[in-house]
C-alpha cells in the first residue's frame, strides 16, 4: 500500500516499522532499513487523531484482504 505526503513524495507502507502519532499534532512513520522518519503534521490533534485512525482501519482491510 502506497501513502501519498503531500505533492513531492509517495512511500511504501511495506517498508514501515512502526506508525505512531507523535507530539505537536504529527504522524511519525518510521521505516525500515535506513532507519529513515517521515513526519507528517497536521493542524490540530483531532484532525490528526481522524486521520490516523483511518489509516489503521485501511491497513487492517488489507491485512485481511491478503489472507
Amino acid at each position: 500500500m502506497w501513502l501519498r505526503l503531500g505533492d513531492g513524495e509517495i512511500i511504501n507502507l511495506a517498508f514501515a516499522r512502526t506508525i505512531r502519532k507523535g507530539d505537536e499534532s504529527t504522524i511519525v512513520i518510521e521505516m525500515s532499513g535506513d532507519g529513515t522518519k517521515k513526519v507528517i503534521p497536521f493542524p490540530t490533534d483531532p484532525h490528526r487523531d481522524h486521520t490516523f485512525e483511518k489509516l489503521v482501519e485501511n491497513l487492517s482491510r488489507l491485512r485481511l484482504a491478503l489472507k
